[in-house]
């Protein structure tokens, strides 16, 4: 496996090199770059299979490596580096990026290693444009979600709710439209937590209540939503979401 590191600080690119071919000597790093110019013309030369790419560099921004490619020029993955807040953390998580938080821990080091092993290829240019959007917000707009063909982008605000259905997910959308995910409500529940218009309101749902328009009492609390859907609410979040729109 052919790697680049694109580090503005020399030990941090080091350090990482030294994991690398700790964790796999089979690693060929190939270049390190100080700068983005740098990079992108190493990634032309070297064909490398995976960047790692730190977000905060001089002059560009990491997150504008795929402005100098052409969609069918990205045969590379990319696993961003970063110390970014948790924000800009969630923001990465809702757009199926691959990233470390620095300092780099070896053992999740070794993990994007692996992932990158299972996936080979990430789907970049789609990921880091809705990346960027996702950063531009407080909140995040965007969601990446896999599918059996491939990736979904939804927005946020058309989710109307999300129900556990084992170990997968149905989303369910504006307009009455649905897929399902393989992944649970509970990383969803993780990956939505710092939005403040999704709450599990129930064991089995997750819902948008931006979209929800009474609460009633019948055997029980149900939601009510804008496309007249009822779902079961808990009592402790029936307070919770009181609270939300006082």
């Amino acid at each position: 496996m052919k790697v680049i590191i694109i580090e503005d600080e020399n030990k941090a690119a080091d350090l990482l090199q030294q994991m690398l071919l700790h964790i796999d000597p089979s690693i060929d790093v190939v270049d390190k770059c100080s700068d983005l110019t740098l990079g992108v013309k190493s990634i032309q030369k070297n064909n490398p299979d995976l960047v790692f790419l730190d977000v905060e560099l001089p002059v560009h921004s990491g997150l504008q490596l795929l402005e100098f490619f052409e969609e069918d020029e990205i045969n590379f993955a990319i696993i961003f580096t970063t110390a970014s807040n948790q924000y800009a953390v969630n923001a990465f998580e809702m757009s199926a990026v691959d990233y470390l938080l620095k300092p780099i821990d070896e053992d999740k080091l070794k993990l994007a290693v692996q992932k990158f092993y299972n996936q080979k290829k990430i789907s970049a240019s789609k990921n880091i444009s809705v990346l960027k959007q996702n950063l531009q917000s407080p909140e995040s707009k965007k969601i990446i979600v896999p599918v059996v063909s491939g990736f979904e982008i939804l927005k946020l605000a058309d989710i109307v709710y999300l129900k556990a259905e084992g170990s997968y997910t149905k989303i369910f959308i504006a307009e009455n439209n649905s897929l399902t995910v393989s992944k649970n409500l509970k990383y969803f529940e993780t990956l939505l937590e710092s939005n403040n218009s999704f709450v599990r309101i129930h064991r089995s749902f997750i819902a948008n209540i931006h979209l929800a328009k009474r609460i009633i009492r019948k055997d029980g609390y149900f939601l009510i939503m804008e496309d007249e859907t009822q779902l079961p609410v808990i009592t402790e979040k029936v307070e919770e979401i009181i609270r939300f729109f006082n």
